[in-house]
């Protein structure tokens, strides 16, 4: 298939230009129905979290995520927006290593693209927040700073975060290190 080569150079895989396929256009032409503009729109969301694409289509591809997300009126501008922001990631972070769960999968393919997560804190205090597909230890890390008022970028290495199992155990942590994704 298409993605598994997605962000290599054709001419590295031994393509010849004809043979190269491209995706197709991320706007709906005249005759597509929405839920097939809507279903691919859901397809690009998930391979932009676990893969990058090439330096050289890459400021097409964020030219054309910006261009929808800022056209007024434009259909998908909000998942337009989630898909420039998980290929921001996996630039950045090297996108997702686990492949999601198929409950996840699911949820994704029907456009929830967001849970609310316990996290405890000392003391007791639980405190929900809205986990992103791509959403690393730092950003929790750095929500939650701001909430106690700490804004400079220094502070958030002092801090870190344990997923804790069913069983009470502390399996990890994340954190002033790599980064971790949290779905």
């Amino acid at each position: 298939p298409q993605w598994r080569v997605w962000g290599e150079n054709p001419r590295d895989l031994g393509l010849s230009r004809s043979e190269t396929s491209f995706p197709p256009p991320l706007t709906p032409p005249r005759g597509l129905d929405r839920d097939s503009c809507q279903k691919g729109w859901r397809l690009l969301y998930i391979l932009t979290a676990y893969y990058k694409c090439s330096e050289v289509l890459k400021p097409y591809l964020l030219w054309h995520l910006q261009e929808t997300c800022r056209s007024p009126g434009a259909q998908f501008q909000g998942i337009a927006k989630a898909c420039e922001q998980n290929l921001r990631k996996t630039f950045q972070f090297g996108g997702r290593r686990e492949f999601p769960s198929s409950m996840e999968l699911k949820a994704m393919v029907a456009g929830r693209s967001a849970k609310r997560q316990l996290f405890l804190l000392p003391g007791g205090i639980e405190r929900h927040l809205k986990i992103k597909t791509c959403s690393v230890a730092l950003d929790v890390i750095e929500e939650m700073c701001y909430e106690m008022g700490l804004h400079r970028p220094e502070v958030f290495d002092e801090y870190v975060i344990f997923a804790v199992t069913n069983g009470g155990e502390a399996w990890g942590q994340a954190g002033g290190g790599p980064p971790h994704f949290l779905l």
